[in-house]
């Protein structure tokens, strides 16, 4: 039968597990930001050699699993660092976490290099040309007139990302990562109520990503607000 007791004492058991989850999607997110932004970059101009690269690279990443990706590099590194002649001790050692951190923030440079790409582009060419007349250099357009309209415009898929990203480290669980699905597994695994442990979990992920649904949607509300205040 269904423990209820046991079902509300496993909400307690698993907050803890909470703030890995988060700093996974969070560092993965910034880290994954900033390396797809200057991938971006090098598609829309076309950088010889680098382009290739970056087209291969996002292609790759974008139509592998992400499961398989965690495998492949958290057993591959330490394989490879080995080949190169790095201590294996020391290469034990290395904490789960490290490589989830890695990899997630490799998986989200993907997605976010083509969020910005697709934002980049969208806006008019005539807003470059303008900021040229009045003397204003490439990289002052960029940052004072193209990025600020390509932020507003990519706002929603950058947010979605985001709760997809926070789904997505339920995965890390697989490599001992203790999220909070490494800590469900950990707890079902203790006490053989699987259907107990399982539901709370999915309660929590669905609870935190309601719960950012809503504070992205006030967030979205408010600069459209500026936006209109703005003009």
């Amino acid at each position: 039968m269904f423990d209820t007791q046991y079902f509300l004492s496993v909400f307690i058991k698993l907050l803890p597990a909470i703030p890995i989850t988060f700093f996974i999607t969070i560092f993965s997110f910034v880290v994954g930001g900033i390396l797809g932004f200057f991938i971006a970059l090098i598609r829309i101009y076309k950088v010889p050699v680098l382009c290739q690269i970056a087209t291969f690279y996002v292609s790759f990443l974008r139509g592998t699993p992400l499961l398989v990706q965690l495998f492949m590099f958290y057993y591959g590194i330490p394989i490879m660092l080995r080949t190169l002649g790095f201590d294996s001790d020391y290469l034990n050692e290395i904490d789960a976490l490290y490589y989830a951190l890695f990899i997630f923030s490799l998986y989200a440079s993907s997605y976010l290099s083509e969020i910005t790409r697709a934002a980049l582009l969208s806006v008019d060419k005539g807003q470059l040309e303008a900021a040229y007349s009045v003397g204003m250099t490439y990289t002052q357009a960029l940052w004072r007139i193209i990025l600020p309209q390509a932020f507003m415009i990519t706002l929603p898929n950058l947010l979605n990302f985001f709760i997809m990203q926070l789904k997505n480290t339920s995965l890390v669980s697989i490599i001992t990562v203790g999220d909070l699905m490494g800590a469900a597994d950990m707890e079902s695994g203790a006490s053989s109520k699987f259907l107990e442990v399982y539901l709370m979990a999915a309660l929590l992920y669905w609870v935190i990503c309601v719960g950012l649904e809503f504070i992205f949607s006030r967030f979205e509300k408010r600069l459209e607000i500026f936006r209109s205040r703005a003009k």
